[in-house]
Order: structure tokens, then sequence, then C-alpha cells
């Protein structure tokens, strides 16, 4: 029945097993994996040790009170850990891009410019008049702003 002959070694291995699938394969998406894992990996320390008996419905109790405690001390901690995101400013071939601009451009007024099979709307801060050399400093879906050269 067991993985090992030994059950603590058996709850031990599938609990780290269990942790390590849900951190590798499901990207820490859930932690109900990680609790179980956990709770199984003490479960088995505490039958190797001699503190809980081995019989299947002490390790089912066990797993199951350990799982409830270990969400209840661990569930901010893990939902922050896995809510912490950097916010980068992505990159693209448009970033520095430059043109020459075909249309006068103002705060509310704005311009069009071809490029890669898309008709781009040129926005900017500033007056810039036909004719002049821009840079695209950000953009946005079918937007591009941009500063004079």
């Amino acid at each position: 029945m067991w993985l090992f002959s030994d059950v603590s070694q058996s709850l031990m291995a599938v609990g780290l097993l269990m942790a390590v699938i849900d951190v590798l394969v499901f990207g820490f998406a859930t932690f109900f994996l990680t609790l179980i894992g956990l709770a199984m990996l003490v479960s088995g320390a505490l039958i190797y040790f001699g503190i809980i008996s081995d019989s299947t419905a002490t390790v089912l109790i066990s797993v199951a009170i350990l799982t409830a405690i270990f969400s209840l001390l661990l569930w901010k901690p893990l939902k922050q850990l896995q809510s912490q995101s950097e916010h980068k400013k992505v990159t693209s071939d448009l970033d520095g891009y430059q043109f020459t601009l075909e249309q006068d451009i103002d705060n509310g007024v704005v311009g069009k410019h071809h490029y890669s099979g898309i008709d781009w709307k040129v926005e900017s801060d500033q007056p810039i008049s036909k004719g002049t050399k821009v840079e695209v400093l950000e953009f946005k879906v079918g937007v591009l702003l941009v500063k004079a050269c």
C-alpha cells in the first residue's frame, strides 16, 4: 500500500513531491498542494520520531489537522508572496523608433503614421509641426506618444 516500507518515509516523499509539483508545475498558483504536502511532511516526521502512530486513521487525521493549521498560519503570507509582481515597462521595436511627421500634432490634435501594416494615432504633449523628425517615447494600443528629436 505504501510507496516505501516505512509509512513515515512514504508520507514525507509524497508530501515533498506535492509541494514540488505545486511550485514547479502549477507555478504556485494554488497553495493547496503545498499546504497538504507540508502537512504530510510534518506527519511523516511525527511518525518517524514516534510521537503519533502509523495507523491509517491517525495519519489521515494528522494530515487534515495540520493542513488546517498551516492554512490558517500561512495563507496570508503565501498570498502576499504570490501577489508580489514587478511592474516593468514593456519594450519593443517601437521604443526609440524615429519617423517624420506627416501632419501637425498638438495636445488635442492627433496625427497618423503608418507602420508595420498598422495606422497608428500619433500624440504629443507639446505642439509639433509637420515635417519634424520625432521619436516614440511610449505606445499603447494603436497610439504612439512621441517627442521631437
